[in-house]
């Protein structure tokens, strides 16, 4: 477990270097990026941020609370961001439809751990984190929010289960590739637009079944509504011991769901061994 570490430790190191390289050397475009990644973040939430301006709030919740939710899904891809966002680690699909799994491979450190660090981007990938704190710490000054230890560390496992979660399943998807590499190339984004586009929404006013749809199935609603309003409810000091299980239910829903992708994922790798890839594309392995 300690050498494991260790060499996890060692390839962040690596790839950090490797980000601040890619910045002196090519500073007007990383910084191209870095602002692209900016303007992304505020147009992602800008059309709920809108229609709260407008209505003063809905689906149950306030415009300052639309708000933290906001902050907090910018909260989870920034996190995405900084940690999958290099060489196509958050858009896996494309690794294994272009035949480039073998490029993670070749490295002589295991596989899982080649995965986890090469898409380490703490420099060019830092911006949407940024206006994630940002935005989460304006919605919280303008909340009667009781910003205690206990609370900030729950925002953190949180966030940090839902950005697994989100990476889970768009792992899952993309297992796809091994077995149609050419139609499952692209899957990943079509898994990542999903989130994109419907986890800042709220859910409060919705059917019960439309809601467990989200919460089960197509776990949308557990990427920013579903903390959101547990982090409100405790921040309101209205957290008590029957809401125990719904506390629980993001981060082990976001451990049920890793298992199962490694799970699914090493099947993938079965049949990669045995069958290998049908095309190869250099292009994008960035």
């Amino acid at each position: 477990m300690v050498d494991n570490l260790k060499i996890l430790l060692r390839l962040y190191r690596q790839y950090t270097k490797m980000d601040l390289l890619w910045f002196l050397r090519d500073t007007r475009y990383c910084l191209l990026q870095i602002f692209s990644d900016t303007i992304c973040a505020c147009c992602t939430i800008a059309g709920v941020f809108l229609l709260s301006e407008k209505f003063g709030g809905f689906g149950g919740m306030n415009q300052a609370e639309i708000l933290f939710m906001m902050g907090f899904s910018t909260l989870v891809d920034g996190i995405y961001m900084i940690f999958f966002i290099g060489n196509n680690t958050g858009m896996i699909s494309r690794i294994i439809g272009r035949g480039q799994l073998d490029h993670v491979m070749i490295q002589p450190v295991p596989i899982w751990a080649e995965l986890l660090a090469q898409g380490f981007s703490p420099l060019s990938g830092n911006s949407m984190l940024i206006c994630g704190i940002g935005l989460t710490t304006y919605a919280v000054s303008r909340l009667p929010i009781s910003v205690t230890m206990p609370w900030l560390m729950l925002l953190l496992i949180y966030a940090v289960s839902a950005t697994a979660l989100i990476i889970s399943f768009m792992t899952l998807l993309s297992c796809a590739a091994f077995y149609a590499p050419a139609a499952a190339e692209e899957i990943a984004q079509v898994g990542k637009d999903l989130f994109t586009s419907l986890k800042t929404y709220p859910l409060g006013t919705m059917s019960h079944s439309v809601r467990r749809l989200f919460l089960t199935v197509i776990p949308v609603g557990l990427a920013a509504w579903f903390p959101s309003v547990l982090l409100l409810k405790a921040g309101y000091g209205e957290f008590d011991r029957s809401m125990l299980l719904q506390a629980c239910y993001l981060p082990a829903a976001a451990f049920a769901l890793s298992l199962l992708t490694i799970y699914v994922f090493k099947k993938g790798m079965k049949y990669y061994a045995v069958n290998g890839s049908p095309r190869y594309s250099g292009f994008g392995h960035r």
